[in-house]
């Protein structure tokens, strides 16, 4: 148990080691995608939606909390004309 306690630790170290520069970052994401892309590509995919819902909700709070309002337009009903007549 103590070992498992040590290793997870060891690799909580390492990821913030990792995070605490963007070149290491970046550096290991080229490393990550050169050695393996499939990880890569689903961590892209879920940040890609993650990024979306996230600017879709920001969006729609802005929007609502400066007033403006989604409205649909609806068209009377208008009765056809008669010859040379207008209707009412």
């Amino acid at each position: 148990m103590i070992t498992a306690l040590l290793m997870l630790a060891a690799l909580l170290a390492a990821v913030c080691w990792l995070c605490a520069s963007p070149v290491r970052l970046a550096a290991a994401g080229g490393v990550l995608l050169v050695t393996h892309p499939a990880p890569t590509f689903a961590l892209t995919a879920v940040a890609a939606v993650a990024l979306t819902v996230a600017a879709a909700v920001f969006t729609v709070r802005t929007v609502r909390a400066e007033g403006w309002h989604l409205v649909t337009v609806q068209r009377p009903n208008l009765a056809p004309a008669s010859v040379g007549g207008v209707t009412a």
